[in-house]
């Protein structure tokens, strides 16, 4: 038998259990052989080129470190374009209540630019930092999170632990998640048997409070924004030479479309989550500018609330929509031929409660030009914002032993990510990266450099072993 199985009703054993749990012997601080094999594992697994659509064999190299430290190996897809599997304390089949831990092995590309300090797919070990493309995003996270499982393998082999705690892989996140998490919520969400996700989402970090910019804030995300990727086209014959220009050419209806998208003043919508966010945030930075920020929504504001969160950045995009132009193609020519087509790309995140389809129709009154055609790319699921529960205030205490004096704040996350598809099934799902981090490694995320020290790391992993002590003892 797998493990030693344990009477719930038994009182003592129950007991027993919840001792060895909240003081086992091993130390949070990791020693330093299982430091060395951790960062040598990333360091290894950054140096997969694993873009989207190839991801299988980072993956399989990850499944192979897995399965050498026992634990329990499910492949879901098996292919370069769609390879998903998971780790897990117990077998799947087991059908324990799971918590699990949500990653992708994909990773955006990245030239071997000179604009590097290290070679992008190095995985370079320098200056106490580890460097490479996702290090960060995310495949640093995942290396923590199965360190951080495999250290209560022993436990659940003793004892059966009232959860089962897995890290799923997926692929395909940077591009929309349809060949990861949508193929697991799809068709194979009975065999997960997901109580919990707990993925991508804020990290901690210091100057977010006016009042107390050295008080560290951790971004918790019970909700996020909704992702639409729009393609706008416009095909306008006109004379060839650009000699003789031109105010009706598809350059310049598609140059007026942008400008009446991106200068139009985005509307100040909240929600439940930003409502009680920034009632948080007020409460915890105190004072004149907390007692504003507390009643940001309130009447007497709202003729200032604007010019208020335009002065912070991230409070702003909790409440707007974002429209970000990504991309502006003609087809190939020469400079003195005036193309006869235009094509843009633009990524829109919305807040949740905004129908895209309303939005769609709002953007076209406002282009006023029905040469200029929008077709929809891609869209993330829409799902409902997470209750705050025991496993949510688990999750707050095991960051706050961690990082001690620390704040924890639930937000609605103003990117997407795959925790969508999950709670869009009515799974309750959180985001946290629980890192201490600073704006300069957080802005290298997606950019050049990216890196993370590995005393960060190290302590991450310490975070997430913290997370699934604490909600153990929360069942």
């Amino acid at each position: 038998m797998y493990y030693k199985r344990i009477n719930s009703n038994n009182k003592i054993q129950s007991l027993i259990l919840g001792l060895l749990v909240f003081s086992c012997s091993y130390s949070f601080a990791v020693d330093s052989l299982k430091s060395t094999q951790a960062v040598q594992t990333l360091s290894q697994l950054i140096k997969f080129r694993s873009y989207s659509g190839h991801e299988k064999e980072a993956g399989e190299y990850l499944l192979q470190q897995c399965s050498k430290s026992g634990l329990e190996i499910h492949v879901f897809n098996n292919y370069d374009s769609a390879f998903n599997f998971s780790a897990s304390l117990y077998p799947l089949e087991l059908q324990k209540p799971n918590i699990v831990f949500l990653c992708h092995l994909d990773v955006v590309p990245a030239s071997d630019s000179v604009e590097w300090r290290f070679p992008p797919f190095s995985g370079r070990i320098k200056d106490d930092t580890i460097w490479g493309r996702g290090c960060l995003d995310m495949k640093g996270v995942g290396v923590m999170q199965i360190q951080a499982v495999t250290s209560y393998i022993a436990i659940a082999k003793m004892n059966s632990l009232p959860y089962n705690f897995t890290v799923l892989f997926v692929s395909g996140e940077e591009t929309g998640g349809l060949n990861g998490a949508n193929l697991i919520v799809e068709n194979n969400l009975s065999l997960l048997n997901a109580e919990l996700v707990i993925g991508e989402g804020g990290a901690g970090l210091k100057g977010a409070l006016p009042a107390n910019p050295n008080k560290q804030l951790f971004f918790l995300s019970v909700a996020e924004k909704k992702s639409l990727w729009l393609k706008l086209t416009v095909h306008q014959k006109t004379h060839g030479h650009s000699s003789l220009p031109s105010s009706n050419s598809a350059n310049s209806m598609m140059i007026r479309a942008i400008d009446r998208i991106t200068n139009e003043k985005p509307i100040i919508t909240f929600n439940k989550t930003t409502k009680q966010m920034f009632e948080n945030l007020g409460e915890l930075n105190g004072g004149l500018s907390g007692f504003v920020l507390k009643h940001i929504n309130s009447f007497l504001l709202r003729p200032f609330r604007r010019k208020i969160l335009n002065s912070q950045p991230l409070l702003i995009t909790e409440v707007t929509n974002t429209v970000q132009l990504t991309n502006y193609s003609n087809p190939y020519g020469p400079p003195n031929v005036i193309p006869g087509s235009a094509v843009t790309y633009f990524d829109c995140r919305l807040v949740p409660t905004v129908s895209t389809d309303k939005f769609i129709r709002k953007l076209k009154v406002r282009i006023r030009n029905p040469k200029v055609e929008i077709e929809v790319v891609d869209q993330s699921p829409y799902g409902k914002a997470s209750k705050l529960d025991e496993k949510y205030y688990a999750i707050e205490s095991a960051l706050k032993k961690i990082y001690p004096d620390c704040a924890v704040l639930p937000v609605l996350f103003p990117a997407t990510t795959d925790n969508s598809y999950f709670r869009s099934k009515g799974i309750k799902s959180y985001g946290i990266l629980p890192l201490e981090l600073n704006t300069q490694i957080i802005e290298s995320v997606h950019s050049v450099n990216e890196c993370i020290p590995v005393s960060t790391f190290l302590k991450g992993i310490d975070a997430y072993k913290m997370i699934i002590k604490e909600i153990i003892n929360s069942k």
